[in-house]
């Protein structure tokens, strides 16, 4: 990780200097002043009948009786607002555990009046939004938690986090954002549920250049979590950075952060799209080999494609041979025979080509001409001829029929061959 974390460290420091440079209002601005009249008002006390009543329904709460608790408090009355506030609040609070609607139900009757003492109030707030949040009720939490900030001054990083969870679970993606940011103000210490939640916004909106410098900036500051340097490596190709997405992702790679068939095999596709195929082909067969990558046709088209665009003639013939043996398809036998061909394997090109032959493949006029080639560098004069009378049989190959076919027979009968 020492490497890593160099190669970040200077990045962080500009991170850090960007976000406090600039001063940003928060979304939501509470009047400062009317939270300090709050906290200095008269704290009331319940009656002496509510307070034996709150004890009761504690005691069976404490002992696990929780439906007997709720009756004992659901049974009580009383004429004073702020005693029946403060029942409401611990009929709120019981039901949180059980009943999501019904602890609803009594928080916002606890929270209406604005009677409970500072703490309770604010507490009260905060768990009717939760209820809210958890019931999917979420314009409504949003409205919630907004209320809970205006009410206690607290500029809170969880709460603005919720907010923000909120706005995008109703996929309104670009109120996520401004929360989100706010999130990330006033958090004691980084966290990555923000950034995440931009993110993913950022995505749903298709503001790639935005998304991409949000992922950069995750990487960062938090470059122990792996899944975000395969993120970002992945982003890039959206604004098709191929270079900047080989770049990231063979950092990842060098640090052992690609751990998944899917993660090797975008590193390797990145190679190619950079043209630097010998490192895609070396990639796959290297994790097809421990098992990681799948070996199925694709996987092994794709090494065996790139070991000859690298011009690895033969090994690109061995993974056609490969692709071949599984899916007994005539065009892999064809490829392997071209690829033997180019490195003067003429008989296996030849085996490669007839199996191919045998099995209808498509354009067979080309592989009669392929054929042409193997034989007649072999001096085996008859034979390209034979092959070069199957060719002639496709109009469109006449012109270089015409001109193999005077060849062949010149050097045919220089070497006294009969055809």
């Amino acid at each position: 990780m020492i490497k890593l974390k160099k190669l970040t460290s200077a990045l962080v420091v500009c991170v850090a200097l960007s976000v406090t440079a600039t001063s940003v209002m928060a979304a939501v601005q509470p009047n400062m002043a009317k939270v300090e009249e709050r906290k200095a008002r008269k704290t009331q006390i319940v009656g002496e009948r509510v307070g034996k009543t709150l004890v009761k329904a504690f005691d069976l709460y404490n002992e696990e009786k929780l439906d007997e608790a709720l009756a004992v408090l659901l049974d009580a009355k009383s004429s004073n607002e702020f005693d029946t506030a403060t029942l409401n609040r611990f009929l709120g609070n019981l039901y949180a555990t059980k009943d999501e609607k019904q602890a609803i139900k009594y928080l916002t009757m606890a929270v209406k009046p604005d009677l409970l003492t500072f703490a309770d109030q604010a507490a009260s707030m905060k768990l009717l939004a939760d209820m809210l949040l958890q019931d999917k009720q979420y314009q409504k939490a949003v409205k919630a938690y907004e209320d809970w900030i205006m009410f206690t001054g607290e500029q809170n990083s969880e709460v603005y986090m919720r907010i923000a969870n909120a706005y995008y679970l109703m996929n309104q993606h670009d109120k996520v954002l401004a929360p989100a940011d706010d999130a990330i103000r006033f958090a004691t210490k980084q966290i990555e549920g923000p950034y995440q939640l931009k993110m993913a916004a950022l995505y749903e909106l298709k503001r790639y250049k935005d998304l991409i410098a949000v992922v950069e900036t995750m990487v960062q500051l938090f470059p122990e979590n792996k899944q975000f340097w395969v993120y970002l490596g992945n982003f890039y190709t959206l604004t098709e950075e191929y270079g900047k997405s080989l770049s990231t992702l063979q950092l990842a790679y060098s640090q052992g952060y690609l751990e998944k068939d899917s993660e090797v095999r975008m590193l390797a596709q990145m190679y190619a799209n950079n043209s630097i195929p010998y490192k895609a082909a070396t990639v796959m067969e290297k994790h097809m080999k421990s098992g990681l990558v799948k070996k199925d046709k694709n996987n092994l088209t794709f090494i065996a494609s790139n070991y000859l665009a690298a011009r690895e003639f033969l090994k690109a013939a061995e993974y056609y041979g490969e692709v071949a043996k599984m899916t007994n398809e005539a065009d892999a036998y064809r490829r392997q025979g071209s690829a033997y061909l180019s490195i003067q394997r003429y008989n296996d090109a030849i085996v490669a080509f007839d199996k191919a032959l045998s099995m209808n493949v498509d354009k067979q006029s080309g592989v009669y001409m392929n054929l042409v080639d193997a034989y007649f560098y072999q001096k085996k004069y008859k034979e390209a001829y034979a092959a070069l009378m199957n060719a002639k049989k496709d109009p469109a190959m006449a012109r270089q029929v015409r001109s193999w076919e005077s060849y062949i027979k010149d050097k045919a009968k220089q070497k006294g061959v009969s055809l």
